[in-house]
């Protein structure tokens, strides 16, 4: 037993073992463990949330529930907006399916069937955030969701006839009160001694869909200037293949800021000073644009594999030395590894939350009325 525990490789839990091949794909460790993942999440939560409950939850329902509205309320609200209904589904699933990986890779599953099987069945488990190629798919399905849906709303924005209306994000209450910038508004800002950005309209909280949709500002508009709206809305609306050819383009213009653009009654000389401008800094936001995907992978592979290393760094001290020092330098290192282990299950929300929140905040960028 001693010799079978010498033999095990700190490193396993991380590195890529291949089982078998499907044609040309292998399928490794760190695949079965993300498809594990998702399976308890299908498991998990269609059964908990199968239909509406009107009395408070409890058990494990309880549990999810308070950690889907958190992320809901304290972490997508503030910053999608009205945008916050349409994108949670995809921010949710992507924070329990990192979460769920993470938190497998936690559990020494790998050592514990090696040790049931007494060595027949190995390396069946892992850390799947381990391999840089499951994060580095993360972030690149994150990177086409952002874009993409902000060329979306572009688009949507010039069916409807509302692109260019917002000279500033402009918010009301969900009665109808008038608009404002929200940094100025107290209905909209933190209250003293509350937990979350609640608003005073609580109806808000449920809707926000409706709460910060703009524009509607009916308790102070005339029956006129709203009709006027409608009509000048409707001559501006465009067919929905002409909307798509314009969308990219448009939404490449307002990628970079203009910082020389003329303002209505300056002269147009000004257009030769923002243009070449306008190009070195669109170039630095596309490179901006590859550089956050890049640093999401990393940073999420980079934190879940160091834990296994300087828990290898630290086996590896144990093994090194011999005699009676290895005894007196073994115990205390076996207390601090299991100091790193309760860490690592830290960084695993840590991480998961860090991923989803830059996500979050580059989708609010990316969907914002001309950026």
């Amino acid at each position: 037993m001693q010799l079978f525990l010498a033999a095990e490789d700190p490193l396993d839990e991380v590195l890529p073992h291949t089982y078998f091949h499907l044609g040309p794909l292998g399928i490794t460790n760190h695949m079965i463990m993300a498809l594990l993942a998702a399976l308890l999440m299908l498991m998990i939560f269609p059964r908990l949330f199968r239909k509406p409950q009107s009395d408070a939850p409890t058990g494990a329902k309880n549990f999810f529930e308070a950690i889907l509205e958190f992320l809901r309320v304290e972490v997508f609200r503030p910053a999608l907006k009205e945008h916050t209904d349409r994108y949670v589904p995809f921010l949710w699933t992507q924070f329990f399916f990192i979460l769920f990986c993470n938190l497998l890779g936690c559990i020494p599953l790998a050592s514990i069937i090696e040790l049931i099987t007494l060595g027949h069945v190995t390396h069946m488990g892992g850390a799947a955030m381990g391999d840089v190629s499951f994060t580095a798919t993360l972030a690149v399905c994150a990177f086409l969701f952002i874009h993409v849906n902000g060329i979306d709303t572009v688009a949507r924005s010039l069916m409807d006839g509302t692109y260019g209306k917002h000279g500033h994000h402009q918010e009301h209450t969900s009665n109808g009160t008038a608009g404002h910038e929200a940094a100025h508004d107290r209905e909209h800002m933190r209250a003293e001694a509350l937990p979350a950005d609640v608003p005073g309209d609580l109806r808000a909280l449920a809707d926000p869909t409706a709460h910060y949709h703009d524009d509607e500002f009916t308790g102070r508009r005339s029956h006129e200037a709203a009709a006027l709206d409608v009509i000048t809305r409707e001559q501006e609306k465009m067919t929905p293949v002409k909307a798509i050819l314009l969308a990219l383009p448009i939404y490449l213009w307002n990628f970079a800021p203009h910082p020389f653009r003329p303002k209505k009654g300056e002269s147009k000389v000004m257009w030769l000073a923002d243009i070449p401008m306008f190009c070195m800094l669109l170039a630095l936001e596309l490179l901006g644009a590859v550089i956050k995907p890049f640093a999401l992978c990393i940073r999420l592979f980079a934190n879940m594999v160091s834990g296994h290393i300087l828990l290898a760094v630290l086996i590896g001290l144990i093994v090194g030395i011999r005699g009676v020092m290895q005894l007196a330098v073994g115990i205390p290192i076996a207390g601090l590894d299991l100091g790193i282990q309760l860490l690592e299950v830290f960084v695993a929300f840590l991480q998961t939350y860090i991923f989803t929140f830059l996500t979050t905040l580059f989708i609010a960028s990316a969907v914002a009325p001309e950026h």
